[in-house]
C-alpha cells in the first residue's frame, strides 16, 4: 500500500486545546505512560542538542508491542475512538491502562512543531515497520508511509521523535526532569517492578528513593445532583532524597492527571501526595482534569486531605523524634519529666519533638554540643513554643541559628496546628487560675492583708488582669480624674465638646476613678456604651457606707470593691 494522508475527524482548534499541557514534563510523561500501556517494559528518553548547546529534538522509544498497520488509521484519525476505552488492562502483561481516550500522543506538540512515529510490531512471526507523520500547524492530518520488513537485527516497539521545538525547555533537562517523573510514576512502579526507563542516559527508579507510605480513606465525592458518588483516598509518600512537594490528582488507579501544592507544613519530610477518585478520569473525559482545582467538589476533598495530612505528618514526626526523645531522657536533657500529665502536654510535647527533631537535623553543631548547653536549649525551646510563633522565631534565629527556610517553616507549623492554640490556651488558663488563688491569698490571708497596700501594689495587679471583670471590657481608665473620665466617655461616643473647667464631686472636690472599663452594646441605632467603675481598698480596710469612694489617692489603703 502507497503512502497516503489521512483527517482526524474533529475540528483544529479542537485538537490544539487537547494538545496544550501546562508542563512541558507532563507532555514526556504522557508518551511513556503510551509505552506502558503497550507492555513495553523497556523505555528510553534521549534529547538531542544542536551545535549552539540547545534543544533539537526529544526521542522516546520503547520496546511495546505498538500499532499494526491495520489498526493506524482507526486510531490515529477518531479521537476517543482508543481501544483502551474498552478494557481495563493491557494486551499481554494485564497492567493498569493509563490512557482510554486517545489523546496523549497529541500531548507531544505541547514539545514541537514536528512530531513522527517509528512503529515496528510482530506480524505472523515477522516484525513489520511504517512511520506516521504529523506536523503542528497542520494537526488534522495524518501522514502514514507504506508498510515494509523491518530491517534484520530490529526489534519491535515505537520510536516518537519530536523535533523543531518550542523553545530550549529547561524544565526537561535532567536535574529538573527525573525527579518530576519519579513523582508521576511512583505508584505504578511500585506495582510493576520489571520496567527499566533511562532519561538522558541516567535510570529512573522512583522505588529506590521511596522512604515510607500511606494510604488515607476520605470522604467520597457525591455529585451535585447526588446522581453518583466517587470514592476517594490519599496516598502519601516520603521521599530519601530532597523533591518537590506536590499534591496531584489522579485516577482511581494512580495516574497522576495535574498538581497543586500540598499546603501543609511538614518540616523534615520530602514527600509527594496523590489524591485519588473516579472522580477525577470523569473530568479527564470531560478534557477537563486540569480545571480540577477550580471544581467545588474537588476543593471539599483537598481540604479534607490537608487535614489529614498535618494529623498525619504529626504522627510521623513524632514516631521519627521516639528514639531522639529517649536519648535525650536517658541523658536527662530532656524538659519534660515522667509520662504527660493531661492531654495538653501530650499536645505540647508533640509539637515539641517535631521543632526539637528539625533543630537536631540541620544543625550538626547541636548534637555534637553538651549535656548542659542541650539541657538550656530545650528549655528555652520548650518556654517559646509555650508562649507562641513569634517567642519562638527568636530562639531559632538569634540562640540556636537555623536556616531561614526551617526557621520559617516550623514557625508557620506551630501558627497554624491546634496543638499550637491548645497549647496557648491551656497556658491562659492555667496563668488566671494562678493569679486567682495569688490574689485570694493577699486579699484573706491574715498574714498578707494587713500589709498589702493599695495604689503601688493591689492596684497595679488588678490594672493588668482586668478580665477578672468579663472579657467583655476594656480598660479605659486607669488612676485618672473625673475629668478625664468624662473625655475617655466622650470620645468613645464620637462626641467633640470642650470641657473648660474640672469636673467635681457633689461636694465640690475633684476625684480620682481608679479603674473604669468600658464596653459597647449593640443596638438598632447607634449603639450604646456601658462603664464599669472600679474602685479599690487596701484589705485592711472594712467596706461600709462610711468608707469614701474616689477621693483624693493620699495614700490611703482599702480592700477590693467595684461599683457600677
Amino acid at each position: 500500500m502507497a503512502e497516503r494522508t489521512l483527517q482526524i475527524e474533529v475540528q483544529e482548534d479542537h485538537l490544539e486545546r487537547i494538545a496544550y499541557v501546562k508542563k512541558p514534563v507532563m507532555a514526556v510523561a504522557e508518551l511513556i505512560w503510551n509505552a506502558l500501556d503497550a507492555d513495553a517494559t523497556k523505555i528510553v528518553v534521549a534529547l538531542t542538542d544542536n551545535a549552539l548547546g540547545t534543544l533539537e529534538s526529544i526521542e522516546v522509544s520503547d520496546n511495546g508491542h505498538s500499532i499494526p498497520f491495520d489498526k493506524i488509521e482507526s486510531l490515529f484519525t477518531k479521537l476517543g475512538g482508543s481501544w483502551k476505552k474498552q478494557q481495563r488492562r493491557t494486551l499481554e502483561l494485564g497492567r493498569l491502562l493509563h490512557g482510554k481516550e486517545g489523546r496523549g500522543r497529541f500531548r507531544a506538540f505541547t514539545l514541537g512543531r514536528v512530531v513522527d512515529w517509528d512503529l515496528c510490531y510482530q506480524s505472523n512471526g515477522e516484525l513489520k515497520q511504517y512511520r506516521v507523520e504529523m506536523i503542528k500547524n497542520q494537526m488534522r492530518n495524518v501522514r502514514i508511509a507504506e508498510e515494509r520488513e523491518a530491517p534484520k537485527g530490529s526489534h519491535r516497539g515505537t520510536t516518537v521523535t519530536i523535533s523543531e521545538p518550542e523553545r530550549d525547555f529547561q524544565s526537561l533537562r535532567p536535574e529538573s526532569a527525573i525527579s518530576e517523573l519519579s513523582l508521576l510514576l511512583a505508584l505504578y512502579f511500585r506495582q510493576y517492578r520489571n520496567i527499566e526507563l533511562s532519561y538522558s542516559g541516567q535510570r529512573v527508579d522512583p522505588t529506590s528513593i521511596e522512604d515510607h507510605s500511606e494510604t488515607i480513606t476520605l470522604t467520597p465525592i457525591k455529585a451535585a445532583d447526588e446522581s453518583a458518588e466517587y470514592p476517594v483516598s490519599l496516598e502519601i509518600v516520603e521521599w530519601k532524597i530532597d523533591a518537590p512537594r506536590k499534591l496531584y490528582f489522579c485516577t482511581e488507579d494512580g495516574f497522576p492527571l495535574d498538581d497543586d501544592a500540598p499546603g501543609v507544613q511538614a518540616p523534615g519530610f520530602s514527600f509527594t501526595a496523590y489524591l485519588k477518585s473516579s472522580y477525577f478520569s470523569n473530568l479527564l473525559a470531560q478534557n477537563a482534569a486540569e480545571l480540577a482545582k477550580l471544581d467545588p467538589l474537588v476543593d471539599q476533598s483537598v481540604d479534607e486531605a490537608k487535614k489529614a495530612m498535618r494529623v498525619y505528618f504529626r504522627r510521623r514526626a513524632s514516631e521519627k523524634a521516639k528514639g531522639l526523645v529517649k536519648e535525650w531522657q536517658e541523658a536527662e536533657v530532656y524538659p519534660y519529666k515522667g509520662e504527660p500529665r493531661d492531654s495538653v502536654e501530650t499536645a505540647e510535647r508533640q509539637v515539641f519533638d517535631v521543632v526539637a527533631l528539625n533543630v537536631a537535623s540541620y544543625l550538626p553543631d547541636f548534637t555534637e554540643s553538651d549535656d548542659r548547653t542541650k539541657r538550656f536549649q530545650f528549655r528555652l525551646l520548650k518556654h517559646a513554643i509555650e508562649r507562641g510563633p513569634s517567642d519562638l522565631a527568636i530562639i531559632l534565629e538569634e540562640v540556636l541559628g537555623l536556616p531561614i527556610e526551617k526557621r520559617t517553616e516550623l514557625v508557620e507549623l506551630l501558627k497554624r496546628t491546634t496543638l499550637s492554640s491548645i497549647i496557648g490556651a491551656s497556658k491562659i488558663i492555667a496563668d488566671r487560675l494562678e493569679f486567682i488563688r495569688g490574689l485570694e491569698t493577699l486579699i484573706f490571708d491574715s498574714e498578707f492583708k494587713n500589709i498589702v497596700l493599695e495604689r503601688t501594689q493591689l492596684h497595679r495587679m488588678i490594672a493588668e488582669n482586668t478580665w477578672i471583670f468579663g472579657e467583655q471590657y476594656n480598660l479605659s481608665v486607669d488612676d485618672q480624674s473625673l475629668t478625664e473620665v468624662l473625655k475617655k466617655h466622650m470620645a468613645a461616643q464620637g462626641l467633640e465638646i470642650e470641657i473648660d473647667e474640672p469636673v467635681k464631686r457633689p461636694d465640690g472636690t475633684r476625684g480620682i476613678v481608679d479603674l473604669m472599663l468600658s464596653r459597647s452594646i449593640p443596638t438598632a441605632g447607634d449603639g450604646e456604651r456601658e462603664h464599669l467603675v472600679v474602685e479599690l481598698k487596701r484589705p485592711s480596710v472594712k467596706v461600709d457606707s462610711n468608707v469614701p469612694r474616689g477621693s483624693p489617692k493620699t495614700g490611703h489603703r482599702g480592700s477590693l470593691q467595684n461599683r457600677p
